[in-house]
């Protein structure tokens, strides 16, 4: 029973970390768009670079269509095919993340990072995503895109956060180390482009 209790305890307590550490907002830097254009030569992030989010989850030429009940099948194709588009997009997202996950956890090894508070944060701030994406995949498979927006720019916002993050590490990369940790990501990953 006591067990019980201290993993519930547990529980609660990753879970209050984890809502503050999505909360926080992202610390603002003047290095960020070159950490941006960094973090862009090692990686390629389909999910974070597709640029017209809300248009995919926007219902507006979908509730066009269904107004005109001669158009009702090509509606519920739109509908259709913008889930199947969203599910893939979210799936590109999830990749995006654990990807960022990998660069992170190898950029600690190179000493590219602050302190182990740090990674903490970046630990639930990572999982935290992660779990807000796969609830959003299960809702949209279960209801279609378009109730959804909101919650999907808020994923976004959490995952460009990770992202700068990651940035930032990279720019903190010691410099003697920088060739040997080149070599060491494009060997398990590929280029972008």
């Amino acid at each position: 029973m006591i067990q019980l209790v201290a993993l519930l305890l547990f529980g609660i307590l990753v879970l209050v970390v984890g809502l503050y550490a999505l909360r926080r907002p992202p610390p603002a830097t003047t290095e960020n768009d070159a950490s941006a254009d960094d973090l862009k030569e090692l990686i390629a992030l389909r999910g974070l670079d597709f640029r017209n989010v809300a248009g995919l989850f926007a219902d507006s030429d979908y509730q066009m269509l269904l107004a005109d009940p001669r158009l009702l099948r090509i509606a519920l194709e739109l509908r259709q095919d913008r889930k199947r588009i969203a599910l893939h997009w979210l799936r590109a997202l999830q990749q995006d993340v654990f990807s960022l996950w990998q660069l992170r956890r190898l950029l600690a090894k190179y000493g590219a990072v602050q302190s182990t508070a740090e990674e903490l944060a970046m630990i639930v701030h990572a999982l935290g995503t992660v779990s807000l994406i796969l609830l959003l995949r299960l809702l949209v498979f279960l209801f279609g895109p378009f109730r959804f927006a909101r919650g999907v720019s808020e994923v976004r916002r959490h995952a460009h956060s990770f992202s700068g993050s990651c940035a930032r590490a990279v720019r903190r990369l010691p410099s003697g180390r920088w060739i040997e940790f080149i070599n060491e990501w494009r060997g398990t990953h590929e280029a972008p482009g």
